[in-house]
């Protein structure tokens, strides 16, 4: 059975569609950044707290708390302070806004799953 998208998750991915597709390579660069870099702290955090006996996240745990994808993380920051330093003043506050969105945006995410949010009724 296939979960259905919470309010807050479907505002997310549709507020990171629509700026990947309507601004510059830099803005949306800035925009996916904090779902990368999130995803990591919150695996290295979960990672540094669990049980791990029986963890039915474990796999999940591993992928984000690992390595590899730690260094995916750091490759997408470099890219996106590449297309900082190449943009310019304005197209960094637009840059700062998408992140900042973005950001709250994954943390509504979190929250929602936290709280099962659903669609009123």
């Amino acid at each position: 059975m296939r979960a259905e998208m919470s309010p807050a998750c479907h505002h997310y991915v549709h507020y990171l569609q629509s700026t990947v597709y309507t601004a510059d390579n830099a803005v949306g660069i800035a925009a996916v950044l904090p779902c990368f870099w999130i995803y990591k702290k919150v695996g290295d955090y979960i990672l540094s707290i669990q049980d791990k006996n029986d963890n039915k996240y474990q796999n999940w745990i591993d992928t984000y708390a690992g390595d590899e994808f730690g260094l995916l993380v750091d490759r997408a920051i470099a890219i996106c302070d590449e297309a900082a330093e190449s943009s310019t003043k304005g197209q960094q506050e637009l840059m700062t806004e998408a992140f900042i969105a973005a950001s709250r945006l994954e943390y509504l995410f979190w929250d929602s799953a936290y709280r099962l949010e659903q669609w009123k009724q």
